[in-house]
């Protein structure tokens, strides 16, 4: 049983179904559609090594074909584009490290589970049972498994009620949005901002980056070819571009005092704060939030977990950021829950084949995880940006 619908609980929930390992998901959303997924998220190796491996190889190809093209410079600017620093970026595998847009990657990752997942199944708490676990829904139903795997984000219930004690810190956030990327867009669109990796940074420390988020084939013509079963939504051209204050509370809502308010703002509202926010950068920089699709405008608050020390082994585990929150900087939180699925999946699996029992494999899980995924979460704040170690 997997509560949330995460791309780590996903992947794990495709590569069980593949290994004929049974697993239901349960989601709190009342569709796949409920609420937008965000933009854009890079795959590094070892997350597009954990979609291989969880994924049948029809789906896993329709990942790498339907991906972002890849940035071919990375460049770093003043608020007036006066290039600071800048470098080619070396062509990578186009299998192993690719962007991707948040939805296509749900949907795919979706494909194929629909006689297993759940919707408006919000989690409420668990009971451990003999030999299994409960889990108990908001509408007052419940079910019973072998083992619940909390993939229910950052404000994980599950946690809350496994690990009472965890802690995660407040970091910060900033505004993401999306500009249509157009044949007009491209005729103003300043060279240095159209397909690099690019960070825009005032004196003061305000900064702004812009993501061309062009896919490398049409989603129609990769689906007919690949895999014709899929459905996935159209997804035109765009840029995803994020803007960010000089410090970490530096967002206010007008009229509002509760910090809570920047979280809970309005797309249009918080178009508002980052046209605000910009408004000595570059015409062109300008421009790129001018004319984006303000309502869909969100805010990401940044959390970061505390590490927390090894727990007793039960029939309740966590994955992604239900334990290992992080920030954005190096672009591991996505890439870390896979390999979230990808060795609780190796786990399992040796479970089910008798190697090893289930809380065995549930403990040596955990011990793994534990290591790299607070490794991650301390690079993440002290190495923002710096290339990833093996």
């Amino acid at each position: 049983m997997i509560i949330g619908g995460g791309v780590g609980g996903l992947c794990l929930a495709q590569g069980l179904k593949k290994a004929g390992v049974g697993v239901t998901v349960y989601e709190r959303d009342a569709s796949q559609h409920f609420r937008g997924q965000g933009w854009r998220l890079s795959l590094k190796e070892e997350g597009a090594d954990a979609l291989r491996a969880c994924l049948p190889a029809d789906l896993f190809e329709l990942c790498v074909a339907t991906a972002i093209r890849p940035a071919t410079r990375m460049t770093f600017l003043d608020h007036l584009l006066a290039p600071k620093f800048g470098k080619p970026i070396p062509p990578l595998p186009h299998d192993r490290s690719f962007g991707v847009n948040r939805l296509t990657l749900r949907e795919i990752l979706l494909s194929g589970l629909e006689d297993v997942r759940r919707f408006g199944a919000e989690f409420v708490r668990y009971d451990l049972v003999d030999g299994g676990v409960r889990a108990h829904f908001a509408d007052g139903t419940s079910a019973v498994a072998d083992l619940l795997v909390g993939a229910d984000g950052t404000y994980s219930r599950v946690r809350r009620q496994l690990l009472p004690d965890a802690e995660v810190d407040d970091i910060g956030g900033f505004v993401y949005g999306r500009t249509p990327l157009t044949g007009q867009t491209l005729e103003w669109l300043p060279e240095v901002l159209l397909d690099t990796f690019n960070r825009v940074i005032a004196p003061d420390g305000r900064a702004m980056s812009v993501v061309t988020c062009r896919t490398r084939e049409p989603l129609p013509e990769a689906v007919a070819r690949l895999s014709p079963s899929v459905r996935l939504t159209p997804m035109p051209d765009y840029l995803a571009w994020m803007v960010s204050a000089a410090e970490p509370g530096g967002w206010t809502v007008p009229g509002a005092e509760d910090p809570r308010a920047f979280r809970e703002a309005d797309g249009e509202t918080l178009h508002g704060l980052a046209r605000q926010m910009i408004e000595d950068f570059h015409p062109a920089a300008r421009r790129v939030v001018d004319e984006a699709d303000a309502p869909a405008t969100f805010p990401v608050a940044l959390r970061s977990a505390r590490p927390v020390a090894p727990w007793p082994a039960t029939r309740v585990t966590l994955l992604g950021d239900a334990i290992h929150s992080m920030s954005p900087g190096r672009g591991e939180g996505a890439n870390t829950a896979l390999r979230d699925a990808q060795t609780l999946l190796r786990a399992l699996t040796a479970a089910a084949s008798g190697q090893v029992s289930p809380l065995e494999a549930v403990r040596g899980y955990e011990a793994e995880m534990l290591d790299y995924g607070f490794a991650a979460v301390t690079a993440s704040l002290s190495q923002p940006f710096m290339p990833r170690r093996s």
